[in-house]
């Protein structure tokens, strides 16, 4: 009996040993089978999402209670051999009900050294919202729901590729780091996200709100010392001098898709620090600047549109230049496949064209400015600085026909000061505007490239005051250019062949009693035929109007000067020896044959 009782009781112990070897047996059935399930069906769950094959290395369980994962090896397919999403390593915190009911629940998702490929294609779509917000053809249906209360990533790149230009421009974001809250792709509400990275050495960072389905991005992003030569592939788009260096530091807002109707809107504040452009084919300087501020712009990208409430430019620089041909550099200033490209249509209209950027700007204010400017034309190439610049340009606008208000002052190399007041709009087409520039008591040599030409002789003394009125209608310039010449006198004829005129006569019958000269130079010129204009031609057209002008009784008055000879030196008296007055009849005839000789050159235009 007692026998019999032992072996009952070793059997009773038998059945929970069974049991749990069998569950034992089972766990680790479940542990093998369960990282390959998951594995499967998240490889088929994004596969299908992104329409790109997805591959999972390995899937491991560290907690089986809470049912913790690390994925190694993560890779989104993208184009030659070049993943569009991975990581090396992703610990997720899964739900257990995703484990037999659709889509997938995650309390945390954390990727360790990702990589991102964020496409911005020829179309104007995103890689990213195609894969996640699903083609066309599955829009209307349920999409697998996955919804994740708090993504993180460490030590991760984004290459951003914009492939919308004719060149395609690649930013990489490197130490990306990244938080987010509330990813629910079965939502319309879109989730929050904060970030961090580094961009050529500059700090950058964003926060705000993103959604894939509808497409919405609202961010507020700030940068420091970003140099300028990091963006160097969208500035080549825009202008075509080339960045050299320069910081840039900025706080702005960025939105797009449903966040705004303009598909891509930048607004806020920029501060730009130490900037040298060099012009396009070359490596000399074109301008430079040692601080702009630029406040209140904004930035649309589907329907152009650029603007700023005002803009600080502290101690910039400029260079312009004259070339053989009278066109100028300005053309660096526009993008390079818009160079010198002006349609007929727009010309004969005179209005601005509908497809180009519209633009504002409020208010530009100058600060110790500096420019030099440059005539190669001539043969005697001609050069003169300008410094001292002060002033500002006001309500600049693509919505104004005449341009905006613009007032400079500043001073000539030689110290001499130079007023600007007036209406002009440099980037209207074609060029409109009018304003006036005033030079005061200029050394005459400044000018003697330009005299030389004209006068054929050498300056050694004088002065001139300008006021010139300029004119820009219907893509012509027409001047009224007042000259005042103070103390002038020549040196050495150096070109006879400059003009037919006695210069040095005409200059005596020209003063006033003050001994100043006022000529009157009106210009019109086709700007797109200025190399057709002959600047020795107009000159010589104002000495005769000035002279048909002045001389009333030509002929009697041409030979007093010209038989008292003159030699354009200033204060000097004709000698009564030297006139025909003193009993030489013979003389005064051939003196009067001269006069009416020149004054038949003056009447006749060249």
């Amino acid at each position: 009996m007692t026998t019999t009782r032992q072996g009952s009781s070793r059997r009773w112990w038998l059945i929970p040993s069974i049991l749990i070897v069998v569950v034992g047996l089972l766990l680790i059935a479940w542990l093998w089978a369960v990282p390959y399930y998951i594995e499967q069906r998240l490889e088929s769950t994004f596969s299908s999402i992104t329409g790109r094959e997805t591959t999972i290395e390995k899937v491991a369980i560290d907690n089986p209670f809470t049912l913790e994962l690390t994925l190694e090896n993560v890779q989104v397919a993208g184009q030659a051999q070049t993943p569009v999403l991975s990581s090396e390593r992703i610990t997720a915190d899964v739900a257990w009900r995703s484990l037999w009911s659709p889509g997938w629940r995650l309390t945390h998702l954390d990727l360790r050294s990702p990589r991102l490929q964020l496409i911005w294609q020829e179309d104007g779509n995103w890689n990213l919202v195609e894969m996640l917000a699903g083609d066309d053809e599955s829009k209307d249906q349920q999409p697998t729901p996955i919804l994740i209360e708090r993504i993180t990533a460490d030590d991760g790149r984004l290459d951003w590729i914009n492939r919308r230009p004719e060149e395609p421009v690649t930013l990489s974001f490197e130490q990306v780091s990244l938080e987010a809250e509330g990813y629910d792709n079965t939502s319309d509400a879109p989730f929050s996200l904060q970030s961090q990275s580094r961009l050529n050495g500059a700090d950058l960072s964003a926060q705000g709100r993103m959604g894939f389905s509808p497409w919405r991005l609202d961010v507020d992003m700030t940068a420091e010392k970003l140099p300028l030569t990091a963006l160097s592939g969208y500035l080549d788009n825009v202008v075509s001098a080339r960045a050299k260096q320069g910081t840039l530091a900025t706080q702005a807002r960025m939105q797009a898709g449903e966040a705004t109707d303009a598909g891509v809107r930048i607004s806020g504040d920029t501060d730009l620090r130490d900037v040298v452009m060099l012009e396009p084919d070359s490596e000399q300087q074109i301008a430079r600047v040692t601080h702009a501020d630029i406040d209140g712009f904004l930035f649309e990208l589907d329907r152009p549109r650029l603007e700023a409430d005002r803009i600080i430019l502290r101690e910039p620089w400029a260079k312009v230049v004259v070339n053989e041909q009278l066109g100028t550099n300005l053309s660096a200033w526009t993008p390079p496949e818009v160079q010198n490209q002006k349609t007929p249509e727009r010309k004969e209209t005179g209005q601005k064209s509908s497809s180009s950027m519209r633009y504002a700007l409020d208010e530009l204010l100058v600060e110790k400015g500096a420019m030099a400017f440059a005539d190669r034309h001539l043969s005697q190439p001609f050069e003169i600085d300008f410094s001292a610049l002060q002033g500002e340009w006001k309500a600049l606008s693509s919505s104004q026909q005449d341009g905006g208000e613009l007032s400079l002052k500043g001073q000539v190399s030689d110290g001499s000061p130079l007023n600007i007041q007036g209406i002009y709009d440099p980037l209207s087409d074609p060029w409109q505007g009018n304003f006036e520039m005033h030079f005061e008591q200029m050394r005459l040599a400044t000018f003697a490239p330009y005299l030389r030409r004209f006068a054929g002789y050498e300056i050694e003394q004088g002065e001139v005051t300008l006021d010139l009125n300029y004119r820009l209608e219907d893509g012509r310039l027409k001047t009224d250019n007042q000259l005042m010449l103070r103390r002038i006198r020549l040196g050495e004829q150096v070109d006879a062949s400059a003009t037919d005129l006695p210069v040095k006569t005409l200059i005596g019958v020209l003063r006033n009693d003050d001994g100043t000269i006022e000529l009157e130079i009106p210009i019109t010129i086709p700007l797109d035929k200025s190399g057709s204009i002959e600047f020795g031609d107009i000159a010589g057209q104002a000495i005769r109007k000035a002279l048909q002008n002045l001389i009333s009784s030509p002929i009697e008055t041409l030979g007093e000067v010209i038989q008292g000879g003159g030699d354009g030196s200033a204060g000097e008296s004709q000698n009564p020896e030297n006139s025909g007055a003193n009993g030489n009849p013979g003389a005064n005839n051939e003196t009067r044959q001269d006069s009416q000789g020149l004054y038949k050159k003056l009447q006749t235009p060249n």
